[in-house]
């Protein structure tokens, strides 16, 4: 039986408070996709055998015959020309059935995004074949590739894509809300405790005469009165485990960078997620003076008044 894992109130009311912003942007994001009504729209299509020329069209005989075999019509699962030519918003139905991204699309032929998004009604005929070719391309590998196809698979394959293209408006979402969050706690202790004004334009002027910038790389960063940058924290949101150590090297690089500049800078990952793996690569590099869990910091004021102590403490401290 697995042992339960404790956490405080506050920890615990935190993390519900994410997982449930994150259930609502997956309900509002597929509801705003409007896969039913494309799904519908490409059932009430009507073609003839005599429009499918497998070879001239990206796909293989083998995956024409498996989707025939399913009982599914060819343009329930393969993209045609003349349809996308006169219905391009339709690209969503295909490029997500083929599971490819808006940005994969854009890197592979074309941006795809103001057909999808309706603000064109036609596309030139040029650029339908390329497109059709292409998807048909990755569709029927996809099918050969998978014993006793039926189009419901491809279908389940669209959902899957439009949620792992939300997965990452969620990360973005989160990473852009902690920073924020994390500016608005700095700010506060600055200005309650009178040691400076609050940030402007993403800086903020202490007494001492030290100034903390906030800004993309490094999140955060304290330059003494000499412009030397003493402290520098970065800031990662996401409660997704899967992605803890990429997002831990996405902050080693900055803090190499940083300590190339001045090798006596104090540096600080702040963090929403960590796992044995992180801690263990934290404490082998070397290159992180202090790390602290940013949903606790967030959630409990006393951990919150330990960090910013810590924090400040270095810039009372004398050089």
């Amino acid at each position: 039986m697995a042992k339960a894992r404790r956490m405080s109130k506050q920890l615990l009311d935190a993390l519900t408070a994410a997982y449930t912003a994150r259930a609502r942007l997956f309900h509002e994001g597929l509801r705003a996709s409007g896969i039913d009504l494309l799904i519908a729209e490409i059932d009430g299509l009507q073609t003839t055998a005599a429009d499918w020329s497998p070879e001239s069209l990206g796909i293989t005989r083998e995956a024409m015959n498996r989707v025939k075999r399913s009982g599914a019509k060819p343009h329930h699962v393969f993209a045609h020309p003349k349809i996308i030519a006169q219905r391009p918003h339709l690209v969503a139905y295909y490029r997500n059935l083929a599971a490819v991204p808006r940005k994969g699309i854009g890197q592979l032929l074309f941006p795809t995004e103001r057909y999808e998004e309706r603000r064109a009604g036609s596309m030139p005929d040029a650029d339908a074949a390329r497109l059709c070719e292409l998807l048909n391309r990755i569709i029927s590998g996809a099918i050969e590739a998978v014993p006793n196809y039926s189009v419901r698979l491809s279908r389940d394959a669209i959902l899957a894509e439009i949620g792992s293209q939300l997965q990452g408006t969620w990360a973005n979402m989160i990473g852009k809300r902690a920073g924020k969050e994390v500016q608005k706690m700095i700010d506060d202790y600055v200005v309650a405790g009178g040691i400076g004004q609050r940030a402007v334009r993403g800086r903020c002027t202490l007494k001492a005469g030290w100034t903390i910038v906030f800004a993309p790389e490094p999140d955060v960063a304290f330059l003494d009165a000499k412009g030397v940058k003493r402290i520098v924290i970065e800031v990662k949101g996401s409660l997704d485990r899967a992605g803890a150590q990429t997002r831990y090297g996405e902050a080693l690089k900055s803090f190499r960078k940083q300590l190339q500049q001045n090798p006596r800078c104090h540096t600080v990952y702040l963090a929403s997620c960590f796992t044995d793996a992180v801690i263990r690569q934290i404490k082998t590099d070397g290159q992180v003076r202090a790390w602290y869990n940013l949903t606790s910091i967030l959630a409990d004021p006393k951990e919150r008044e330990r960090f910013l102590g810590q924090l400040f403490h270095i810039v009372r401290a004398p050089l």
